[in-house]
């Protein structure tokens, strides 16, 4: 009903049960470090990625640089980001504006950036909820041809994450598309980078 109650819920369900004080977390679509803030409370370390000058920018506003490092990112690889980093990668409201194939192609580069526990919290779109499908209905005619802008909603499901998921290997700890009605939220594990 609010965003005090969204972050709460994001904090309360996703962040609390897995982020331990000594992970390093990797978020990637840091956008203006709202989620940050929260990973910070429970983190070590923050790895803030993000293809946007802009936000990287406001979310250095934010979170300051004690315990926080930022990455410019390219849309396409996760280069910059050094491997067996962090413990945690965090993505957050980003996914949801990622078609299908970008994320697939963000979840090849993921292990590798990964060690110890290596836990991975992904929230995407699902346009088979009824809120999901409002949102692509309402919008769909607004990115026809390839165009996109920052706020488009992907066409993303959960069956076509899961599959994602399984084929690479990673582990499903949960599947969650009833805290958030219109999305899908996924805890797991990577799968170590010869699995």
């Amino acid at each position: 009903n609010s965003l005090a109650e969204y972050e709460a819920l994001i904090e309360q369900q996703f962040i609390a049960p897995y982020i331990k004080k000594e992970h390093t977390v990797l978020e990637i679509g840091i956008g203006g470090g709202k989620t940050g803030s929260l990973l910070l409370k429970y983190c070590d370390r923050l790895i803030c990625a993000d293809i946007s000058s802009q936000m990287l920018q406001a979310a250095r506003s934010r979170l300051g640089d004690d315990r926080v490092s930022y990455v410019k990112l390219d849309g396409l690889t996760l280069d910059g980001i050094a491997p067996g980093s962090a413990d945690v990668c965090f993505c957050y409201d980003t996914m949801v504006h990622v078609e299908p194939v970008d994320i697939f192609n963000y979840l090849t580069r993921i292990p590798k950036l990964l060690r110890g526990d290596r836990i991975c919290v992904f929230h995407h779109t699902n346009i088979f909820t009824e809120l999901g499908w409002q949102k692509f209905a309402s919008e769909w005619d607004k990115n026809l041809l390839g165009h996109r802008d920052g706020t488009a909603f992907s066409v993303m499901t959960d069956t076509i994450m899961e599959k994602f998921l399984h084929h690479l290997n990673y582990q499903i700890i949960l599947k969650n598309t009833s805290s958030v009605p219109r999305d899908c939220v996924w805890i797991c594990k990577a799968p170590t980078p010869n699995e």
